[in-house]
């Protein structure tokens, strides 16, 4: 009885505050603080206007003390800091545009000690217009650039009630694009952000498994079999392994079994072969990836059409790297793709013949002077190939060195 009290007095008071403001009914699909209360009880409350509720204009140090208005200025109030119950009966995508939120500021740097995403109301404001609100395609911008901010920003996503709907409806809108090749810059570009998010909840180690359960990385695959030279795809096929690549950087062992259920090897061969260079390195490093797990390796060299797609598509790779100046990374991955293939015993007996000359007459010396780690890699795969003596032989002894030791040897 007495919190049906409680409640009728907050109702009268607030309709008394806002006289003179038409009320409308609340729009269905906007949050109000019952549906925050809901989906998001970790966010403290920060609507403003509202009575006994911390963090809004007003004397600080008081959290329960209510912002009194002015009569007569109830109307005047910026269209961003009304409550969506305070708005003028509009739904999203009328009226006020982006800024149209519970948030008072969207785009505003969060406040010192802010350490979880939650607690930003910048968040929280995006979140909203991701999924319910006219503003997705901005949404999505602001929630990449906090994905490295928030350590639990892939929690927040993926809890989130319609957040992964909405992304996945982001990527599958531009399949009829493809093929023919009709997607623009701006399509492009708007894809790619909703895929960074993907990649910041597939980077998250608690989300991982349930990430793949739902066979998300299978709705990237179109992306990944385009063969479009044009930017707009070249974007979008990085972008994508991005996504494949955060799964596989922990080396789960989950994570490669389910990859070799898919096209995903055939998809990196054929990126590695056409493809950027920043979209090789990505491509090889997954493939590299893939290799260093036992069953991945097995895969691989389970029948000798499979080992020489692989080997022939590093081979070509060699071949375009002898005509750069500076190999780059591209040489380090392949090197240990070659050095992980000789431990199997059947790849080892084929790679002495298919083997590119290049790693064998010190073509890349000078390229990796400075790479220790590489060259180590080198000696030990050809060394295990049984051609290590031949990479470097020790020059023969001059005569004044021969002189210089007999010398020392009837001193001592």
């Amino acid at each position: 009885m007495f919190q049906a009290q409680t409640q009728g007095q907050m109702q009268s008071q607030m309709q008394g505050q806002l006289q003179g403001q038409p009320q409308a009914p609340v729009p269905g699909n906007m949050f109000t603080e019952q549906t925050r209360r809901k989906y998001f009880p970790q966010l403290k409350p920060y609507f403003p206007g509202q009575p006994g509720q911390p963090g809004q204009p007003g004397q600080p140090g008081q959290p329960g003390q209510q912002n009194q208005i002015p009569p007569g200025q109830q109307n005047q109030i910026p269209p961003g800091l009304q409550h969506p119950q305070e708005n003028s009966g509009q739904g999203p995508g009328q009226g006020q545009g982006p800024n149209q939120g519970p948030v008072p500021a969207p785009g505003a740097a969060p406040g010192p000690g802010i350490v979880h995403a939650l607690d930003d109301p910048n968040v929280y404001h995006w979140i909203c217009q991701l999924t319910y609100g006219p503003s997705k395609e901005q949404a999505l911008l602001e929630l990449g650039k906090k994905r490295e901010q928030y350590e639990d920003l892939a929690i927040v996503l993926w809890s989130s009630f319609g957040v992964m709907t909405s992304l996945i409806k982001e990527i599958i809108s531009v399949y009829p694009l493809l093929s023919p090749p009709a997607l623009s810059n701006q399509l492009s570009n708007r894809v790619c952000n909703a895929l960074v998010l993907l990649q910041c909840v597939a980077s998250h180690p608690d989300i991982r498994p349930q990430f793949l359960q739902a066979h998300i990385p299978l709705f990237l695959f179109p992306f990944l079999s385009t063969t479009s030279n044009q930017r707009t795809f070249e974007y979008l096929r990085l972008t994508s392994l991005g996504v494949i690549g955060a799964l596989v950087k922990n080396d789960s062992a989950e994570v490669i079994s389910f990859l070799l259920r898919t096209d995903i090897i055939p998809l990196c061969l054929r990126i590695m072969e056409n493809s950027s260079e920043l979209s090789k390195i990505v491509a090889i490093f997954i493939l590299q990836k893939i290799l260093l797990d036992d069953n991945g390796l097995q895969f691989v060299c389970a029948t000798p059409e499979r080992f020489y797609a692989v080997s022939q598509v590093l081979a070509t790779m060699f071949k375009h790297m002898s005509q750069q100046q500076v190999p780059g990374r591209l040489l380090k991955h392949v090197v240990r793709c070659y050095l992980r293939l000789s431990d199997n015993l059947e790849a080892r007996r084929l790679l002495k013949q298919v083997l590119p000359q290049q790693l064998r007459d010190n073509t890349f010396t000078e390229a990796l002077q400075d790479d220790v780690g590489t060259k180590r890699c080198l000696a030990q795969l050809l060394l295990t190939l049984g051609e290590g003596q031949q990479q470097q032989p020790p020059p023969p002894p001059q005569p004044q060195q021969q002189q210089q030791q007999q010398q020392q040897q009837q001193q001592q």
